[in-house]
């Protein structure tokens, strides 16, 4: 929600892409500028919405286009042939709606930004300016209350709204959130931000402010598991012209536990680059392994047609080492994406906007055994303005993101536009959506696919949560700016979607509807296993769940490799080595099937080498280990000489003086184990050093080194005697094996001299080596 004069949109800028490799670093890193915890809400009053005066954020900007790509309101539509257009109803038919109540409504202000979010026990519903917080069969339990409620006695506490609600499911906590612009136009501006103490949402709160220089708009938030991510578009204080995109994570860990000092590493984009309205990955279900960046994603449609995925990787031990970007960019289906003059309603000229310049919220992430998805969409033209829904799965397996599957769905003459997506534990996909035209006042449906039918298609049938009785007639054509589609994470196929309507035609007193839906009437089966990988020699646990059909299932299950058969709904297994199962469930008529894969990761093995008898006028040995399964390796030893590398397979040893003093040292490789498994194992290998007589003996007539005084601090003599070559080779070594001085010295007779100067060199022991055309010797200097 953003106070720009319009003239702004008119402005074209050029556009240099992300490159592929880029990389940006933290702009700032900050603690919240304050922290306290809530009272209970349930203490709180109840709002009463009349005094609330929100007149200012009566759709003050035409909000609905790129502020980087735009194009003259009033220029010709030219009709697009969109490759992926689905013109048609999904034959399937689904369940009637479980729930389907009144949400909050009669607001004063254009668009309510309606948000809802389902929890075990609560669904809570937020719009720009107030909340309420319903049980699951719709009966409201607190609320209306102002949004900013959730905050009261917080300094620079203003009801700005952009709220979202996100439920934390791996944490059974809540996370709410709008911004704050108690100066506006000018700065410095607030996002608020609250985390729910327990899993009741009418308890306390723990409460964050953090500040920003400039207007951090339209902001979006997803859960990951090393933080709480949030985009924004950025505006300048007082002029509140257009400056870039922003990036943040929040300290997930420390903001659960309401520590005062949870930080935000913040990225700031220039308003030159590509990335415009990103959205972050908000996971559903089992978190990625740690240390898997979190996926902001954006739409760009200027010069190609792709989506755009950054990397936002946080380090919370060195937040200044955080990094965001290495772009990856999909190409998708072309598109038109100018939806102006807007949607046309019945009973009013009036035309509705529809933000088709980005991706709608949410981009949901869930993680399955074999691959990851992302879902979302935008709204797009689907020829003479009528606006259809583009949407995608993208999927990740063993390499880089894909565009799995995408397709426009825009089955009649009516706009479908607005819209929010999920898919659900079992890999279904719903899409709910704001409907309209000139026959139609503007509506609330859904549409779906199963996840074994066939790709790029919308395949369950459309179904209406309620038809609108009325039109907006404001001159205000905002219209949303977003809905929220959630999947109930204790009942995980069932969708809950909540956006707005007008029961009767008005300027701006508009509903909402809350409703929850299930495909379960349609026959599909999800298999799972828990763990999905495993050490070896242990076991897991397989699971199938069958949803709709008959009801009376029987289960058989078979193995690739060959070898394990099972009649049992959820059998145990013990595989030797990576399988995949396939279960196949029947109901008595029809036949469905899903496969699952479970890893086995091999315990590690390791060997240092042979043990070895090494002449004492050696200096080092050279290392070659060998490992197998290992997450990592390390080398130690029983002596005190070093390593030049710890933790590579191939490595050199250089002897240190207590090795020369016992004879002998044992070098060990650690092997660590792969996750699952743990611990690790140690090859040791046991060197001998042995004086090799006649090798290194002096003898009568033969060379022999001197070193006087030794040990020494500012200068030593070396003197080599019983020599008959004109010059010897020198050199000095550290314990590291590292060579300080090297050089040829000059004979006198039979004897060559060297002064050490030894002032620069720090306290330690350090080899001295002299090599003549018989002979090469070693003797230790201590320099103290």
């Amino acid at each position: 929600m953003i106070k720009t004069p319009t003239f702004l949109l008119l402005f074209a800028v050029s556009l240099p892409l992300i490159t592929q490799g880029q990389v940006f670093t933290p702009s700032s890193v900050q603690k919240p500028v304050y922290f306290d915890v809530s009272p209970p809400l349930r203490d709180m009053m109840k709002l009463d919405e009349s005094t609330m005066e929100t007149s200012w954020k009566n759709g003050v900007v035409q909000n609905g286009v790129n502020f980087k790509d735009p194009k003259s309101p009033n220029g010709p539509i030219t009709p697009f042939a969109d490759p992926g257009l689905q013109n048609y109803f999904g034959p399937l038919a689904t369940d009637t709606t479980i729930q389907n109540f009144e949400g909050l409504g009669g607001g004063s202000f254009i668009p309510p930004d309606t948000d809802g979010e389902i929890g075990p026990n609560h669904y809570f519903q937020v719009v720009n300016c107030s909340f309420a917080i319903y049980n699951k069969t719709g009966s409201k339990i607190l609320g209306p209350m102002a949004n900013s409620s959730v905050w009261s006695g917080m300094p620079n506490n203003s009801n700005d709204g952009d709220a979202v609600i996100l439920y934390d499911e791996v944490a059974d906590r809540w996370m709410f959130s709008q911004f704050s612009l108690p100066n506006f136009p000018n700065g410095p501006f607030f996002q608020m931000i609250a985390i729910s103490q327990t899993p009741d949402p009418t308890g306390s709160w723990y409460r964050y402010q953090y500040q920003f220089t400039d207007m951090p708009d339209y902001p979006k938030f997803g859960i990951w598991k090393d933080g709480y991510y949030m985009s924004c578009n950025r505006f300048s204080a007082g002029a509140t012209h257009y400056i870039g995109t922003g990036a943040a994570a929040f300290d997930r860990d420390k903001m659960l536990v309401g520590d005062p000092g949870a930080e935000i590493v913040y990225f700031t984009l220039p308003g030159s680059n590509d990335a415009y309205s990103l959205l972050p990955a908000d996971c559903d279900g089992l978190f990625p392994p740690a240390g898997t960046p979190n996926y902001f994603t954006y739409l760009f449609y200027q010069s190609s047609y792709y989506l755009g995925i950054l990397e936002f990787n946080v380090n919370w031990e060195t937040p200044g080492s955080s990094t965001f970007g290495n772009l990856t960019s999909l190409t998708v289906n072309s598109f038109d994406p100018d939806l102006r003059p807007g949607i046309s309603q019945k009973g009013t000229s009036v035309k509705l906007a529809t933000l088709s310049d980005r991706l709608m919220f949410r981009l949901q992430f869930r993680k399955f055994n074999d691959h990851w998805s992302m879902v979302c969409n935008h709204s797009v033209n689907t020829g003479s303005n009528v606006a259809g829904i583009r949407w995608y799965e993208l999927r990740k397996t063993t390499g880089a993101w894909e565009v799995y599957q995408q397709g426009t769905y825009s089955p009649d003459s009516h706009s479908r536009w607005m819209g929010s997506m999920a898919m659900d534990s079992a890999g279904n996909i719903a899409i709910g959506y704001s409907v309209s035209s000139s026959s139609l006042y503007p509506s609330i449906r859904y549409c779906g696919r199963l996840s074994g039918d066939p790709l790029n298609q919308m395949t369950v049938n459309e179904r209406r949560i309620i038809d609108g009785g009325g039109c907006q007639t404001s001159s205000s054509s905002r219209w949303g700016d977003y809905s929220g589609m959630r999947v109930d994470a204790s009942c995980p196929t069932t969708f809950w979607y909540t956006t707005e309507y007008y029961s009767t035609t008005a300027a701006s007193s508009w509903q909402t509807r809350v409703a929850s839906f299930s495909f379960t009437n349609e026959y599909s089966v999800y298999a799972t296993a828990n763990p999905l990988k495993i050490c070896q020699n242990d076991s897991s646990q397989l699971f199938a769940m069958a949803y709709g059909g008959s009801g009376t299932y029987t289960y058989s299950w078979s193995s690739i490799p060959a070898g394990f058969t099972s009649g049992l709904k959820d059998p145990k297994v013990a595989p030797m080595d990576t399988t995949q199962y396939i279960v196949a469930v029947n109901d008595g008529s029809q036949t469905k099937y899903d496969t699952l894969q479970v890893k086995v990761i091999f315990k590690p093995s390791g060997s240092a080498g042979a043990d070895t008898l090494v002449c004492e006028h050696e200096v080092s040995i050279d290392l070659h280990g060998v490992a197998s399964n290992y997450k990592s390796i390390g080398w130690s030893s029983t002596g005190n000489g070093v390593f030049s590398s710890q933790t590579s397979l191939n490595t050199t040893y250089t002897f240190g003086s207590h090795d020369y003093d016992v004879d002998s040292v044992n070098l060990q490789l650690h092997v660590f184990a792969i996750s699952p498994c743990t611990g690790k194992v140690v090859g040791t290998r046991h060197i001998t050093l042995d004086p090799c007589t006649g090798i290194g003996e002096t003898a009568a007539g033969e060379p022999e080194l001197i070193i006087e005084p030794n040990p020494a601090t500012q200068s030593s003599k070396m003197v080599v005697t019983g020599i008959q070559e004109r010059s010897v080779s020198f050199s000095m070594t550290n314990m590291k094996g590292q060579i300080l001085l090297s050089e040829e010295i000059r004979t006198t007779g039979s004897t060559a001299t060297k002064i050490l100067d030894l002032a620069k060199y720090p306290a330690g022991v350090y080899f001295i080596k002299v090599r003549t055309d018989k002979k090469m010797i070693i003797k230790q200097l201590v320099i103290y």
